[in-house]
């Protein structure tokens, strides 16, 4: 599943809208997750909480991050 977000750790957890839809979706959900984002996306620190979920893979233009959650 393609998870989209506004910005993204190198451990695969990410900033999204404020909903948490794909959070409880994610929850259920056992197929690979992957981020399509661009290096300016990345950042050292995010705001994680008990409930985030990290995606296996961030791609982007120049590079594959393979995460933790993989």
């Amino acid at each position: 599943m393609i998870v989209p977000g506004l910005a993204f750790n190198k451990e695969g957890f990410r900033l999204g809208f404020g909903g948490g839809y794909y959070d409880r979706f994610l929850s259920n959900y056992r197929g690979d997750t992957l981020a399509l984002t661009y290096e300016l996306q990345l950042t050292d620190e995010l705001p994680i909480e008990v409930h985030d979920l990290a995606v296996g893979k961030l791609i982007t233009p120049s590079r594959v991050i393979r995460t933790y959650a993989h």
